[in-house]
């Protein structure tokens, strides 16, 4: 028993290394070349995991091999527009101009409810306002309102905006994040002496944002938020 929790903990950490390597878009999206690699690696993991009697380069080796041919795809993928679109396709309209392409989502296998379905997931509810829709290379359904019925933008109301980026996390869980700390060329003692000011501590701080507006935003471990100007716009670095 003792043997099979190693042998699973081994392979477990080797397909985390190797998951790792290949890049964080394959968390989030599969291209068909990419999906088939994950169900084969997972076939060829399993045998070793379970039989003892199997020796774990069994499991190590096919999967070290799907890694390197994933990795040669992808070069090609990246230098060839041709090799991309053969092996992950291309994308499809399925609404121009507010029509349903019908030949299209024929070809593609998809009925009015799998659209349906991929609009409600963008967010649009009355099919009869989208302007186009596409289906991406890795089947997911991009859907976009007709201009009349999208949010007015601060471009369209020649509105001038500032900068606006992502906010450093100063404090987690009562803990300092150095990185962001660096990220923004800030210091420690400046982030303690400002939480000084407001009777707080960082162990007692749940969690500190500073944005690129300058804005501090502190909740502490009872819930209760504070928000103060702790830089100027102009000081903003990252």
């Amino acid at each position: 028993m003792l043997t099979l929790f190693i042998r699973a903990i081994i392979l477990y950490i080797a397909l985390v290394a190797f998951t790792r390597a290949m890049g964080k878009r394959q968390l989030g999206q599969f291209q068909p070349y990419e999906f088939v690699m994950t169900m084969l690696i997972a076939d060829l993991v399993a045998v070793p995991m379970s039989d003892v009697s199997t020796p774990l380069l069994h499991g190590l080796l096919p999967v070290a091999g799907m890694f390197i041919v994933h990795s040669l795809i992808t070069l090609l993928s990246m230098r060839s527009d041709r090799m991309r679109s053969f092996l992950s396709g291309k994308p499809s309209v399925i609404i121009s101009r507010g029509i349903w392409q019908q030949a299209e989502m024929q070809r593609l296998c998809l009925t009015f409810s799998d659209v349906l379905e991929g609009l409600h997931a963008a967010g649009i509810l009355d099919p009869t306002e989208v302007e186009t829709a596409i289906v991406e290379a890795n089947g997911s359904i991009s859907a976009f309102q007709r201009a009349a019925l999208r949010p007015a933008s601060a471009q369209d109301m020649r509105v001038e905006t500032a900068y606006q980026g992502p906010p450093l996390m100063l404090i987690m869980d009562g803990r300092l994040q150095t990185g962001s700390l660096a990220a923004g060329h800030l210091s420690a003692s400046w982030l303690t002496g400002l939480l000084a000011a407001h009777r707080l501590t960082a162990e007692r701080v749940f969690f500190c944002s500073l944005d690129t507006r300058g804005l501090m935003t502190v909740q502490d471990r009872s819930g209760a938020v504070t928000q103060l100007q702790a830089l100027d716009p102009a000081e903003v670095t990252w």
